[in-house]
């Protein structure tokens, strides 16, 4: 069967430039790189949606028949509720009315219930807050760090750069109601590295990317920040519990604390889970990695009997070049 349409001419200046960008790298090439580029692109979107649908590359119309009565099923409520957007957005409204009239009640009325009261300063929001916050926004950072634009990475830079003067003002103004004098850096540690290290950890594999292949790519400026970091925490280690720097609040925190501390975010989802994972399951992952790195290599490769441009067949560049 073959299926007829028409690209527009900036289409096809696209798939010129990836077939030539393909023709580069592999030094070779055919008069046919666009069309099969065009061939090989739709074949991997109809996988992709495929693949969110729940079917395998190439259903059977069995396969697409009970997909079809799956899909055609009533919806219960949970899944009414979930698919309407009004509803939800309702939903969040009346939620965020009730914490708005909670806080004012906890804070300005003095209801004991709430627990705000006791909670009035800004390290005890950050104690709630932080964690689900960092799990929301690291793994975007990491997965799609190629598609945030530069004036969003600046504008990180800066909430950065204000949020450390910020805690500098907390201990030096001092802001009582920030809460952070007092506060040592062991207390810094607990609430950052959970959070910050767990947000990486899942980010990480959800890709499936190995930690050797992480420590690859990192850049000279990034290998730079983590060596000062790690001379800088030695430092303070040397000033904690020999110089008695009060401030770090190392004083007291023995070999057990620091395993306590370190061990739980940082070494274990690194480096002592993915391989237990993997002796667990029998490298279940790295299977399924494969067999879908050979699907998408099967579905990459040149499907002819599909027309182009009203052309039946694979077809050159010099004819699509002529239609425009």
């Amino acid at each position: 069967m073959a299926v007829i349409f028409t690209i527009e001419p900036d289409e096809f200046l696209g798939l010129r430039a990836l077939a030539d960008l393909g023709q580069a790298a592999n030094d070779t090439g055919t008069g046919t790189d666009a069309v099969n580029e065009a061939k090989t692109l739709m074949r991997r979107a109809l996988a992709d949606k495929l693949e969110d649908a729940g079917l395998p590359w190439a259903p059977s119309a069995e396969a697409v028949r009970q997909r079809a009565a799956e899909a055609a099923e009533p919806a219960t409520g949970l899944r009414r509720l979930m698919g309407n957007s009004r509803l939800r957005k309702n939903a969040a409204y009346a939620l965020a009315a009730a914490l708005l009239v909670a806080l004012w009640g906890g804070y300005a009325r003095g209801w004991q219930w709430t627990g705000f009261g006791a909670n009035a300063q800004l390290w005890d929001w950050l104690n709630l807050l932080l964690l689900p916050v960092v799990i929301g926004t690291i793994p975007l950072w990491i997965r799609h760090r190629d598609y945030i634009s530069r004036g969003r990475r600046v504008t990180h830079g800066v909430v950065i750069a204000a949020w450390t003067g910020f805690v500098i003002a907390g201990y030096l103004v001092p802001l009582n109601w920030t809460g952070f004098r007092g506060q040592t850096l062991w207390n810094w540690f607990e609430l950052l590295l959970l959070p910050a290290a767990l947000a990486a950890t899942t980010a990480l594999t959800s890709m499936r990317v190995p930690l050797s292949k992480v420590l690859r790519s990192l850049r000279p400026y990034h290998a730079g920040i983590m060596a000062a970091l790690a001379a800088g925490w030695i430092v303070t280690v040397i000033g904690g519990y020999i110089l008695k720097w009060t401030w770090t609040g190392y004083a007291g925190n023995t070999l057990w604390d620091w395993l306590q501390l370190l061990l739980l975010p940082l070494l274990f989802p690194t480096i002592l889970l993915p391989a237990l994972l993997k002796w667990v399951s029998g490298d279940a992952a790295g299977r399924a990695s494969e067999a879908h790195e050979a699907a998408m290599a099967q579905i990459a490769a040149p499907a002819y009997g599909t027309s182009v441009a009203g052309t039946t067949g694979p077809l050159s560049s010099a004819a699509l070049d002529r239609r425009y």
